[in-house]
């Protein structure tokens, strides 16, 4: 999808420091691959995966150390960060269980469909409902009817007070992720215009509008929201 563009903040050297980065949020991580363990604890034991934005891939790599049956299609458009996957999937002796693709949703074949797909902190890259809308319907075209979806978003109603307040906290996270004044001054100028901050329930509308079933809230962390599905 041209509207997103993350090729260009993901190239090779982001890529390479991305998972140190963010070591001090890596707690947020876990438990969003936490919930989506959960969420999939019924499907089959050869159940096909598809990820979309796998960047670096740790979904991939904690659920494929739970379920050694299943096989994953992790799609990315920044290949720097699907090389880096990779690299994690053969030290983690997984390769020959997953397939990569560099490319947007919409490159990869229809076939085969899959049984359930996630979805981490991607759609907020599309900042218009039409463009949000048609990722969801290109993810649900590839799945069998009744397969779930983890999607986690950013969402904040940011004419709230709560809101706020969580923003606040949010800062702070970045701030001990390494981001100084200038980096964070960047960030506010950005927010809701290099990423969409819809709220909770227009990202939900959105999802439900594209081929699935009405989202149920899994977990919050700060301004990340966590939601699962099914295709309708």
């Amino acid at each position: 999808m041209s509207q997103l563009d993350p090729i260009l903040m993901f190239d090779k050297a982001h890529a390479e420091k991305y998972d140190t980065k963010f070591a001090r949020a890596e707690p947020f991580r876990d438990v969003i691959h936490l919930v989506t363990d959960l969420a999939f604890a019924s499907l089959p034991d050869d159940a096909n995966i598809l990820v979309v934005g796998a960047g670096t891939g740790s979904e991939i790599i904690a659920l494929a150390a739970r379920h050694p049956g299943w096989h994953f299609t992790a799609v990315d458009p920044a290949g720097a960060m699907l090389d880096v996957f990779r690299e994690k999937a053969i030290a983690a002796g997984i390769l020959d269980r997953c397939t990569i693709h560099v490319g947007y949703i919409e490159s990869l074949g229809g076939a085969p469909l899959h049984d359930a797909a996630t979805s981490l902190l991607v759609s907020h890259f599309l900042q218009t409902d039409a463009s949000r809308g048609a990722f969801f319907a290109e993810i649900a075209a590839r799945l069998k009817p009744g397969a779930l979806l983890v999607n986690a978003d950013l969402a904040a109603d940011m004419t709230e007070k709560t809101s706020t307040r969580l923003y606040a906290t949010w800062e702070q996270m970045l701030r001990e992720t390494g981001a100084d004044a200038a980096g964070l001054a960047n960030y506010r100028a950005g927010f809701g215009r290099d990423f969409a901050v819809h709220t909770p329930a227009a990202v939900e509308a959105l999802i439900e509008q594209n081929g699935f079933e009405r989202p149920s809230p899994l977990v919050q962390t700060l301004l990340m929201r966590t939601w699962l599905t099914a295709k309708t």
